[in-house]
């Protein structure tokens, strides 16, 4: 199995330096660490049951789209978008429901799993079938759990749940499942995953024909749709408040907002305010020992 890794941070030797690090926690918390090392075990399980058909993107941000997608496998089987969770414990996924087990209650989950793993699988279909893959229908959204202690209860879950203990099962069933891309197709996915192709080059008009193709549509009450928009009710698409999304209600995976004020940029969030006051205490602590060294060897020493 090929990988492609373009986790943030990390080396190409997997290795992650103390600044990079300190970067990483400011940017995505000390949790993150956690979910990174939980995929790492995860690949170590695809790459032993999977063939060199089969390519591997990990944490990519595919272009239209505000998030990194976990993990993304492409191969003669299909695509499948996969998420992979380091939780331990009791958990139940009904329906779209996802949440820890408490007596014969369900505590909700935030985030949710299975829509956030579903959401993901959705806009790689809708991206790929707007690049000409129309009849790709069967992207399929799988939540993975990387830790042997973590039970999951699912009762009819919107996307595939897999356990730990079925993991390799799961791996080598992928690599036996129904041919639907040939390999060259398979490549061509990838590659547009990575390096979509540019736009065809607008040919001039003149000012006249382009009020009269504007207006067009209009007229005909044919709303213009954005090339990476889900189009949905004429008052939808045709309002100009509503934004290009690749999701079918409207939402993003991670959406980054607009900063209008300068000094918004310099917000800082509560990990990066711990942080600081963490690398604060530990340089007053140094310069204390510093000094207290200096006093110690003067002659005549201080105290």
């Amino acid at each position: 199995m090929k990988i492609v890794d373009q986790t943030p941070f990390y080396k190409e030797n997997g290795e992650l330096s103390i600044l990079d690090r300190g970067r990483a926690i400011m940017q995505f918390g000390p949790g993150w660490f956690k979910q990174i090392e939980a995929q790492k075990s995860v690949i170590t399980v695809l790459k032993k049951a999977l063939d060199k058909n089969f390519t591997l993107l990990c944490n990519i941000i595919p272009p239209g789209l505000d998030a990194r997608i976990p993990l993304i496998l492409v191969g003669p089987t299909g695509v499948y978008v996969m998420s992979v969770t380091p939780k331990i414990g009791m958990f139940r996924a009904r329906g779209d429901q996802w949440g820890t087990v408490s007596g014969n209650s369900l505590r909700p989950e935030n985030p949710n799993l299975l829509i956030l793993t579903d959401k993901m699988a959705r806009a790689i279909q809708i991206y790929l079938q707007r690049q000409g893959y129309a009849d790709l229908n069967n992207v399929e959204a799988v939540l993975l759990c990387s830790d042997p202690a973590t039970n999951v209860d699912s009762m009819r879950p919107i996307i595939r749940v897999i356990m730990r203990d079925t993991l390799e099962r799961f791996a080598v069933s992928i690599g036996q499942a129904r041919i639907v891309l040939t390999p060259e197709a398979a490549f061509d996915v990838v590659n547009r995953l990575l390096n979509p192709p540019p736009p065809p080059p607008s040919k001039p008009v003149d000012a006249a024909s382009t009020t009269r193709d504007a207006v067009a549509p209009a007229q005909a009450g044919e709303p213009f749709v954005p090339a990476f928009a889900i189009p949905g009710s004429a008052a939808e698409s045709a309002s100009p408040a509503a934004p290009a999304s690749p999701f079918p209600d409207g939402s993003r995976l991670a959406p980054v907002p607009a900063v209008s004020n300068p000094r918004a940029r310099f917000h800082l969030t509560r990990n990066q305010i711990l942080l600081l006051v963490g690398m604060a205490i530990i340089w007053c602590l140094i310069m204390a020992v510093i000094a207290f060294l200096i006093a110690r060897n003067m002659n005549p020493p201080l105290f």
